[in-house]
Formats: C-alpha cells, sequence, structure tokens
C-alpha cells in the first residue's frame, strides 16, 4: 500500500539531508532510473552539490512520511552563453556549475533550463506526477510574486518517456543534444498557457509583467 506523499521544497526536508546527502540521493535516482547515464552526460557530485547551493529553492522533492525521497523536479537559470549552447543542444549537464546559473534571489527576467523530473517506477502510474506538477507551478508563482519571471523555457528530452512528456507539452524541438537526447523548448508565457491554464493565478502575475513591458517597447 503507497504511503501519504508531499512535495516539498528543500527547507523541509534539510535537517534529514545536507546538501552532500541530498546530492548522493538524487544522484541514485537518475542512474537507477535513467539509462544511459554517464558521468558526462550526469556531472559530478561535487559541481551539483554547489549548484544546488546557490539555487537551492529551483527544486521539489516527492517524500513520504519518512522523508525518503521518491522523485524530484529541478531547474537552473542559465546565464546566457550557456542557455545559448544549450539550445543548440551543445551543452552537457556536466558543464553546469555553480559559476554558470544565476542564484534566483533578485528581481528580473530570467530563462529556465529543466534539468531533471524523476519518479521511482511505482509511483509513475499514481497522482505523484500531478503532485510534482503542481509544486512545480506552485514555485514558479512563488518566484513571480518576488519579482522573479522566465521568459524562456529549455529541456533535454533523454528518454522516451521525457520526449512523449515535451511533446504533450507543446514544446518544439530546437536541437539535437551533442551527447544523447533532444532539446525542447518553448516560450514561458506559452509554456504556461498550454500546460497550466487553469492557474488564473499564475496566468494573472505573468499578465501584469508582461503588459507593462510591451508598453515600455511601444513607446
Amino acid at each position: 500500500m503507497l504511503k501519504p506523499l508531499a512535495v516539498v521544497p528543500y527547507n523541509f526536508i534539510r535537517e534529514r539531508y545536507d546538501f552532500d546527502k541530498l546530492l548522493k540521493r538524487l544522484i541514485h535516482l537518475d542512474y537507477t532510473y535513467m539509462r544511459g547515464l554517464t558521468k558526462k552526460t550526469e556531472g559530478t557530485h561535487g559541481n551539483w552539490v554547489k549548484v544546488f547551493k546557490k539555487s537551492p529553492y529551483s527544486s521539489g522533492y516527492l517524500v513520504n512520511a519518512r522523508l525518503d525521497i521518491l522523485g524530484y523536479w529541478h531547474f537552473v537559470s542559465l546565464k546566457e552563453p550557456y542557455f545559448k549552447k544549450a539550445k543548440r543542444g551543445l551543452l552537457l549537464d556536466s558543464e553546469i556549475r555553480a559559476s554558470s546559473i544565476y542564484s534566483l534571489n533578485k528581481k528580473g527576467s530570467y530563462t529556465m533550463y529543466i534539468v531533471e523530473t524523476t519518479l521511482v517506477p511505482e509511483y509513475r502510474n499514481t497522482n505523484a506526477i500531478i503532485m510534482l506538477d503542481n509544486s512545480f507551478f506552485d514555485r514558479v508563482y512563488d518566484f513571480a510574486r518576488a519579482g522573479i519571471y522566465f521568459t524562456e523555457v529549455l529541456t533535454d528530452a533523454f528518454t522516451s518517456d521525457g520526449e512523449k512528456r515535451d511533446i504533450e507539452r507543446s514544446m518544439r524541438v530546437a536541437a539535437n543534444n551533442t551527447m544523447h537526447g533532444t532539446m525542447y523548448y518553448m516560450n514561458f508565457t506559452d509554456f504556461l498557457l498550454k500546460n497550466a491554464p487553469e492557474r488564473t493565478d499564475l496566468i494573472n502575475a505573468y499578465s501584469k509583467y508582461i503588459k507593462p513591458k510591451t508598453r515600455r517597447l511601444r513607446s
């Protein structure tokens, strides 16, 4: 019988997982449930610890009552040269370092690179994926309330399930990844309208942000 689940930000689990333990668990999940991963495509433990420390709230963790991590999503905001490189399919996740991302602690516009969404198999035919999706949009809304908005979204569909999911999201192919997978891309506002139309709070937040920018461009 499946136990009660929740998707939580890092501060809810930090007493059990310092960043070192957290990344050991996440990397274990990646290698266990994603075939074809290598050090070049996955990156190293040490680099990812620094990335998560710099941007600790651009991730969400599916946990049970014991705080066992059963799945997670994670995105970063790549600095412009790295985002452009990723969009051309030339960036490996092993190149994502603390120095190549923003900390997302200042108001402004940013790009989003979805690094990973992983879920243990026994929960894939439950509402856990819906919980992960809802928590992702909750976090995007939290960022918007803090004055942090996203303009573009990019991800590497590493598996057939990932590719199917990106197609269902109406994302378009940007390039084939030089090592493995396919890069999918979308304007972030279009991404919200397609994948979270019921989130009027989030749509309204982005509408209020986009309109003043549009007026300034026309003036």
